[in-house]
């Protein structure tokens, strides 16, 4: 029983050290990625649909 419990301790304590420095890598990811990404694509606006009730075929 505490040969279980103990497994079962040190499963959970490596998965919180791995969630740990998993978090720690996407942080350092996304400061370098921020550091290091200064030019932004411009924002192209979406042309504008038909409506879907037909609408806009009606007029022609």
């Amino acid at each position: 029983m505490l040969k279980r419990l103990a497994l079962i301790g040190g499963a959970v304590a490596g998965l919180v050290l791995l969630r740990k420095k998993a978090k720690q890598q996407q942080a350092e990811q996304d400061l370098w990625t921020q550091a290091t990404d200064d030019v932004q694509a411009p924002v192209v606006p979406a042309p504008a649909s038909p409506s879907a009730n037909g609408q806009a075929n009606a007029a022609s």
